[in-house]
């Protein structure tokens, strides 16, 4: 049951919008027109901008009348931009927003209606992907089924409850001062980082599926892949801080998956009888793969050939990558990291 209203709060609390970009023009032109649409009070709400740009952001898409900072991030990383962003920050609430995103009008009261309702201390909504071109489609069809992204239940969960962990994130203030933000040692995986130091503080992070954020993902397999490859290397590298809870046998299930591609066929070689569980395990992966793209692309309008060639990229990607961060020795190492402290609040 959903625990959103869209009444007005007689105390409406100030919201500090965190948005870290890196070269995105169009999407980001999008995501501002969103914010700007807003219903909340615009003199209770400001945005707040994290450019690893290589340009400067083109002044022409501020829209007017919204309180919009940008600040460089040299860092090029998304968690310690976004740490600086909140060192800048006066909300009570931090509402981390892709640039990739777009924002329903009435976002920040519902989100704030249900932070109060709930007591969380961080909420996400589900994700509505929206793509331009056929393989955009499939991938959105594809990385909404939960075939192809396991547990991640923003993509495609209809109950609201606890979560693991919560997209885009509406974070309270407090809690994110008391955990001291994310960890800028990581390039990805921060926000999955940080929901687990919540959970295992004892604070609620809240899925609210009655609030749904539309989102631009991946439009080519090659992009898909190596996204997938980096979550699940990060994935590896944030097991390694000994969080609590944090790594479930579930996540190992692609690796696994990657493995027995490969050493099946390889054992069939060598001992045929091996063959026959060999080919019993391709051809119901093939059928699961086929039902579910037939299945998902009925409401992307992508097809269904399309969305069933994705599931094994988004699967190999994210095994080849927990694989390889198990050769880790220690942080994969991207962009130009830095461990700065976030600057103090102005």
């Amino acid at each position: 049951m959903s625990l959103v209203t869209t009444a007005d709060s007689p105390a409406q609390p100030f919201i500090s919008v965190l948005l870290p970009v890196r070269g995105e023009s169009d999407e980001l032109a999008e995501c501002l027109a969103s914010l700007a649409r807003q219903t909340y009070p615009r003199d209770h709400f400001e945005v707040l901008i994290a450019d690893a740009s290589e340009k400067p952001i083109d002044p022409s898409i501020l829209p007017n009348g919204l309180d919009v900072h940008a600040y460089p991030n040299p860092a090029q990383v998304m968690s310690p931009g976004l740490n600086m962003l909140a060192g800048h920050a006066r909300g009570d609430y931090l509402a981390i927003v892709s640039a990739h995103s777009y924002l329903p009008d009435g976002y920040f009261e519902r989100l704030v209606a249900t932070a109060r309702a709930t007591g969380a201390a961080n909420v996400g909504t589900r994700v509505l992907k929206v793509a331009r071109s056929p393989w955009g489609r499939a991938i959105a069809a594809a990385t909404s089924s939960p075939f192809g992204v396991g547990s991640s239940i923003q993509h495609h969960g209809t109950a609201a409850g606890p979560a693991d962990s919560a997209f885009p994130g509406f974070i309270a203030r407090a809690t994110f001062e008391k955990l001291a933000g994310f960890n800028p040692d990581l390039a990805c995986n921060e926000d999955d980082e940080f929901n687990a130091r919540v959970r295992a503080g004892g604070g609620l992070v809240w899925y609210e599926p009655a609030v749904e954020v539309a989102y631009r993902p991946r439009e080519t397999m090659l992009g898909l892949f190596r996204q997938h490859y980096r979550y699940g290397r990060w994935k590896v590298a944030v097991a390694r801080l000994g969080i609590p809870g944090y790594l479930r046998p579930r996540h190992a299930i692609p690796s696994l998956v990657v493995v027995g591609a490969v050493v099946g066929p390889l054992l069939a070689v060598v001992w045929r009888p091996f063959a026959i569980p060999t080919a019993a395990a391709a051809i119901a992966y093939c059928a699961l793969a086929g039902f579910e793209g037939r299945r998902m692309s009925r409401g992307y309008g992508a097809g269904a050939l399309r969305t069933a060639l994705v599931f094994p990229v988004v699967h190999a990607g994210y095994g080849i990558g927990f694989l390889r961060g198990l050769l880790d020795r220690g942080l994969p190492v991207e962009g130009r990291r830095r461990n700065a402290e976030p600057p103090a609040r102005s």
